[in-house]
């Protein structure tokens, strides 16, 4: 048994460039980008590192790692991995199943999943189970930019970039229209609308976009659980649908699978409760015949969680790559491309230590 010894939570914000105007939402603009690690310690000396979603909401998870969570979990088996998220979910589950309380636990989940990984000598993908593969392919996942020549300037931009594949966060027509023009016939192209439309909305757009082959239009329906909603707008205009990135835990999604809501689901690990949930979520959507497509706009541990994650399933998956230059990287080159794929770690755990300099020159203090 190796004891749970401490658990604290390093804030980074770092800024970046996308190419456009800055994105945000809630009055708020972004020009950087919000990190919240969790740090995990053992008593016979390992450390794990995980990530909970914390893009505008970073404090409150915090709070919820440093007063809800870490004052339980401390003395808990670190490798009791299953048994401490059943747990830590039930005694929680006053203070909802999804958000705040889901996120930091997420980033709990990472970091006993590296801290094991790491007692063990391996990569995390061959912890669970194999390595399928050493490079993941990439898609450029754009900001949204409002402006049809901006789409289509960084579509391009990206495509000379390396990537095969390419998402836009764009709500219009002549948007969408651009995308595939820049791209050309063949390239996939996905669309993120991110839930701002009502399902007869809904309808009457994705007939509007029919005719630009989308690879799949992803969460066109406010709220984002009207699974019956998306559905029959997946069957009605043959667009295939992708969502999952505002589910959590895997009833929801078992949820949305038996409703037939999705054509790739979209887990996000930093969300759902972590690798642990994520995993049942996987085994969920291979029953059902979904394809896994996992959320994973992050640069801290949640995107190496992914990409080890990404390695070990025997079916191949794209991952998300926010496309935008930041000023410094915790992981180095791990967190970009090579020709259009990123190259899985083999370090024990996670695969890779966050960069203690960036760490330092980046961290800031939420107090």
């Amino acid at each position: 048994m190796t004891k749970i010894s401490n658990v604290s939570t390093v804030s980074v914000e770092i800024p970046y460039e996308h190419g456009g105007p800055k994105a945000g939402w809630g009055g708020q603009s972004w020009n950087k980008l919000s990190i919240l690690l969790v740090k995990v310690e053992t008593q016979d000396g390992y450390t794990g590192w995980g990530e909970g979603f914390s893009y505008n909401c970073r404090p409150a998870v915090r709070a919820a790692v440093e007063s809800m969570i870490a004052p339980v979990v401390i003395g808990r088996d670190a490798g009791d991995i299953l048994g401490i998220s059943r747990d830590m979910q039930q005694n929680l589950h006053l203070f909802g199943r999804y958000g705040i309380t889901i996120f930091a636990l997420s980033a709990l989940d990472i970091a006993l999943w590296d801290i094991a990984g790491k007692r063990a000598g391996i990569p995390l993908h061959r912890l669970m189970g194999g390595a399928a593969r050493t490079h993941v392919p990439g898609y450029a996942s754009l900001l949204k930019y409002g402006d049809p020549d901006l789409v289509g300037q960084n579509v391009l931009k990206a495509l000379n970039d390396g990537y095969d594949a390419i998402k836009i966060h764009e709500t219009t027509v002549p948007a969408v229209a651009a995308s595939r023009e820049a791209a050309g016939d063949g390239t996939p192209l996905m669309v993120d609308t991110n839930c701002p439309w009502t399902p007869e909305q809904a309808r009457i757009m994705a007939n509007r976009l029919q005719v630009y082959d989308l690879h799949w239009l992803e969460e066109p329906i406010f709220p984002p659980e009207d699974f019956d909603a998306l559905a029959l707008l997946g069957a009605e205009s043959g667009i295939p649908i992708a969502a999952g990135e505002n589910a959590c835990t895997a009833f929801e999604f078992k949820k949305m699978f038996n409703a037939g809501a999705v054509r790739y689901a979209q887990p996000s690990v930093t969300k759902v409760g972590g690798i642990t949930e994520i995993k049942k979520i996987a085994a969920l959507a291979d029953a059902m015949g979904v394809a896994l497509m996992p959320h994973s706009p992050y640069f801290g541990p949640g995107f190496l969680a992914t990409l080890q994650f990404a390695a070990a399933q025997p079916v191949e998956s794209f991952l998300e790559r926010f496309y935008c230059d930041l000023e410094a990287s915790l992981y180095g080159e791990l967190i970009d491309t090579v020709n259009g794929e990123f190259v899985v770690p083999e370090g024990p755990g996670l695969g890779c230590e966050p960069d203690p300099d960036v760490l330092r020159d980046y961290g800031i203090d939420d107090e």
